[in-house]
């Protein structure tokens, strides 16, 4: 049994790391309707983006992320529509797969409106146990190679905003769905994590043409301390922007984007870590593409 246990602690130990199960953004502000689907359709276009993660460079097998995602509205009807691909590989474990997402727009107030979301989707978890090296060389769950199942799962959210500022909850995984790689070993059961977030921000118009813009992000996951981020950013003329982040015991961030004539931008952060980590890695790149395609009718 405990060659078992051994086995899920190198599928899950990766993606535990930073207290959750899904993957990290620093940049969560820029597609926060990856994780709430309230979002869905919220913006005044369709938008297509990309969001690319390098974790922890200088280190063997350290976490990768890839998403290619596209949300957008249907005002005559209140409602959005969007969906999204991903890729987050974590030493020789990789969660490939998608989802896609609906949001009703309920007016609550004159320029207030509240979101309602829920996605569904499914997603690919593998392992590559014969590229992994135990002492045990008979061990069945590494002895057969490649090792992959497919998971279906569901979220929920909701998003309450105005041009001055958004406040949302949501729960992704909230199935909370076993995972079971190996058919004759019940032991090498485990079960996805329900994740419980909340995310606000507010945009102060400091001049005509600067905004001060902070935000957080709340995680909580059952039974892991609760995690935050903090960002503050810097806008000027709706075209330009900088700000720093910081993510309780784990990192600090700084980051720069451009928006070039509203169809067009590009967002960049680079993370320093702050715990054990940091003498091995040289921090955390991550990269952000977007692109507006339709304005509402």
């Amino acid at each position: 049994m405990k060659r078992y246990i051994l086995t899920l602690g190198v599928i899950f130990g990766a993606l535990t790391v930073t207290a959750q199960q899904l993957p990290q953004f620093t940049q969560y502000f820029l597609n926060d309707f990856i994780i709430n689907p309230g979002v869905t359709g919220t913006k005044d276009a369709w938008i297509g983006q990309s969001n690319n993660r390098y974790q922890w460079v200088g280190i063997q097998d350290a976490p990768r992320t890839y998403i290619l995602s596209a949300n957008g509205p249907f005002s005559d009807y209140n409602m959005g529509l969007g969906g999204y691909f991903f890729s987050d590989i974590a030493g020789h474990t990789r969660r490939t797969g998608f989802a896609g997402s609906y949001a009703y727009h309920l007016k609550v107030a004159d320029d207030i409106k509240l979101g309602m979301g829920l996605n569904f989707g499914a997603t690919r978890w593998l392992i590559d146990g014969s590229a992994i090296q135990t002492k045990d060389t008979e061990d069945p769950a590494f002895s057969r190679g490649t090792q992959s199942t497919w998971v279906p799962d569901a979220g929920v959210g909701f998003h309450l905003y105005a041009k001055e500022f958004w406040v949302g909850i949501s729960a992704p995984q909230i199935i909370g769905n076993k995972l079971k790689f190996f058919d004759d070993y019940t032991q090498t059961q485990a079960r996805l994590a329900r994740h419980y977030f909340f995310n606000a921000g507010y945009n102060y118009q400091m001049l005509d043409e600067l905004v001060l813009q902070p935000s957080v992000f709340v995680k909580y996951i059952d039974p892991l301390p609760v995690q935050f981020d903090a960002t503050l950013r810097v806008i000027y003329d709706d075209f330009i922007w900088a700000g720093f982040s910081y993510r309780m015991d784990d990192a600090v961030g700084v980051m720069l984007g451009v928006d070039f004539q509203n169809n067009l931008r590009f967002g960049y952060s680079y993370d320093i870590p702050t715990s054990d980590i940091n003498p091995y890695t040289t921090g955390s790149h991550e990269l952000m593409l977007g692109i507006r395609f339709k304005e509402r009718d």
